[in-house]
């Protein structure tokens, strides 16, 4: 297996686009009236229903092969639903109310927030199938809304969006259960909420830290431009990767930004070792007429209670299906993650004899074999099955029915490895790597929604929309970097905290130097919530103008915001007055600085400028705490040094 840690993506040719789904505001669902409510407590439910699915004809007549593998798992889908948030299109016993126009405005803001060039001038709604349960009507109504744009990566790259689209969100899975009950539960508030879906060219990322970067850009616009929602579960991304040779791999739910890079490592290492196992097939001559679906009783050599153990053989695969694929995990695992969602056998009730090995990779494995095989054991198998020295045999255990249909999809899967890596969807796991989710759906699932009419958006309200558009995220950086050398970091900063608005406002309205007004917007919050206290807008909209209008100074809001949590009764004018009674005069800093600076060798100071810078800011803080923070800091500071220069030093006056 390559090292995930050291690997070369350019030699390699790694390519990755990525899908940014994103919930966006709006009053109401996509397609009914229904609002835009979550509801977590179970005991709030109002009622459940079920359902069962099955794949139908696309256009062409054909069906789409992810939904004959969707079917094939058998489901059972029971639903969960509150009368508040959920009516009768949820439920799938009504057709779709009109789309809303607020998310069709809102889509083709977004799409002119990304540069397309080609707007959608019908709107036409499409179905795309689903059949894992997650939309009643086992379709989704999705419609395009601009299609060419792009956004800027580092040295003047740019990144291709293939489409920017509206669509409506699925239900949401809860109470994840066993994977053999074949029963998968859904709530339906989430069902029909506006989304966006946002597609990059997968030609443009080459790298993992292009590919998060791409996904911090999109994200940034969601967020500057105020049309996508915050909170958990509101932002989801499927990345799509290959490598030469390689092919389409879709990685579907990644919501931590910080694993992108280690999960693109450990699916290239995937790749990469898929397509060696091909070559190694090949290199022995194997070919798929090889392997056949024969499965063989050998439950009397166990003690599974009434399940039944079946058998088959690999011919001349030894050794192939305990090739480390990811780290910790062989290729037979990765065929047990498939077969086990798809039948239904536990990947622990799923053997491949290469684990005999002593130092097989699945025995430090998540999923070590619930199979106690010794040698023994192994004697009576190979005594049933007849396997040459060079074959492999794997068993499955479980009901009679499951157990064979397991065994199926492992000879089918096996067939597969000859043509390379397979095009699948894929689940990312916490630690990086991913399992089998479902096969990649084709064209086939797509067909036009025959319930909604086509909707004309005339050129002129398209340059309407357009001329919505704020600033975008890299024309902020530019400019914030250019004027303030702000960092990448802090200008995200002014637009997670939805404070670039005020930003400018406190800049370019009221002439606040930008580092101060950072300060106020970004730091000061922040440093009090770590305390438990929370800061208003309100309450900084009062000292940002306090401070343009010259009556406070930046040392004094520290004192503003104590006084404030100290006396949450008094108005910001009665605190404001407090501060403003309590003015020293020149002779009275003085004196402050006198009184500090008589603890200190003068002469010392004036030949050690380290030492006298020290001793400078040291001092500037003990008399701005001790003068109420009535003078600007600069001021003290200078007169701090002026004393030091003056070179004689008189005991500070007695006042009376």
């Amino acid at each position: 297996m390559l090292d995930p840690n050291n690997l070369n993506f350019e030699k390699l040719g790694f390519q990755a686009g990525i899908e940014v789904h994103h919930q966006i505001k709006s009053k109401r669902k996509l397609f009914c009236h229904c609002p835009l409510i979550l509801e977590d407590d179970p005991e709030n439910m109002d009622y459940s229903f079920y359902r069962y699915f099955r794949p139908v004809l696309g256009e062409m007549g054909d069906f789409d092969p992810g939904m004959l593998v969707e079917f094939e798992k058998g489901y059972k889908v029971i639903y969960y639903a509150c009368e508040h948030n959920t009516c009768t299109y949820e439920m799938d016993e009504t057709p779709p109310f009109s789309p809303d126009p607020e998310a069709i405005m809102k889509g083709y803001i977004l799409a002119a927030y990304f540069n397309c060039t080609a707007f959608a001038e019908e709107l036409v709604v499409n179905r795309k199938q689903y059949l894992d349960g997650s939309i009643t009507t086992g379709f989704q109504r999705t419609f395009i809304s601009g299609r060419d744009g792009w956004v800027p990566l580092a040295n003047d790259r740019k990144v291709r969006i293939s489409n920017v689209y509206i669509e409506e969100d699925a239900a949401r899975r809860v109470n994840w259960t066993d994977t053999a009950s074949r029963t998968v539960y859904f709530n339906l508030d989430r069902l029909g909420f506006p989304l966006t879906e946002i597609i990059t060219d997968h030609l443009d990322i080459n790298t993992p830290e292009d590919l998060l970067e791409v996904a911090k850009q999109i994200g940034r616009v969601l967020r500057l431009s105020g049309i996508g929602r915050r909170g958990s579960g509101s932002a989801r991304q499927d990345v799509n990767i290959s490598i030469s040779g390689g092919d389409r791999v879709e990685i579907k739910g990644v919501q931590d930004l910080k694993l992108f890079d280690k999960f693109c490592r450990h699916e290239v290492v995937r790749q990469h070792a898929l397509i060696e196992i091909k070559d190694e097939m090949h290199k022995r001559g194997i070919k798929k007429e090889d392997f056949q679906h024969t499965y063989i009783d050998i439950s009397h050599l166990f003690e599974f209670g009434e399940k039944k153990v079946f058998a088959t053989v690999f011919p001349n695969m030894k050794g192939l299906f305990g090739v480390e694929v990811q780290p910790n995990k062989d290729f037979g695992l990765d065929i047990f993650d498939k077969s086990m969602l798809i039948s239904g056998i536990h990947r622990e009730n799923q053997f491949h004899s290469d684990e005999l090995e002593a130092n097989a990779v699945r025995k430090r494995s998540k999923y070590p074999s619930s199979f106690n095989i010794n040698d023994e054991k192994y004697q009576q198998i190979c005594s049933i099955l007849k396997p040459k020295s060079n074959d492999v045999f794997i068993i499955t255990a479980g009901p009679e029915r499951k157990a064979i249909h397991a065994l199926k999809k492992i000879v089918e899967r096996v067939k597969m490895a000859l043509d390379g890596v397979p095009q699948e969807t894929r689940r990312l796991l916490p630690d990086g790597n991913t399992e089998f989710l479902r096969v990649i759906h084709g064209k086939e699932r797509i067909y036009p929604d025959t319930d909604t009419p086509p909707i004309v958006i005339s050129l002129e309200k398209i340059n309407e929309y357009k001329k919505m558009v704020g600033k975008r995220p890299w024309e902020v950086f530019d400019d914030l970097n250019s004027k303030y050398n702000f960092t990448q970091n802090k200008v995200d900063l002014l637009i997670r905290d939805e404070q670039l608005k005020r930003f400018y406002s406190l800049t370019e309205n009221r002439g606040i130097n930008g580092h101060l007004a950072y300060r106020l917007l970004i730091n000061i919050p922040r440093e009090w919530r770590r305390k438990g206290l929370e800061v208003s807008n309100e309450l900084l909209e009062k000292i940002g103008n306090a401070i343009s209008e010259k009556i406070l100074i930046a040392q004094q809001i520290n004192n503003v915001l104590n006084k404030t949590a100290e006396n949450p009764e008094k108005s910001f004018e009665e605190i404001l007055d407090e501060i403003k009674s309590v003015k020293h005069s020149d002779e009275e800093i003085e004196e402050f600085i006198l009184s500090f600076l008589s603890k200190y060798n003068l002469e010392s100071l004036k030949i050690d400028e380290i030492n006298q810078k020290i001793a400078v800011t040291k001092i500037t803080g003990f008399v701005l705490e001790k003068s109420n923070y009535s003078r600007e800091g600069k001021y003290i500071a200078e007169k701090v040094i002026d004393l030091i220069k003056r070179g004689s030093i008189n005991e500070p006056k007695q006042r009376s």
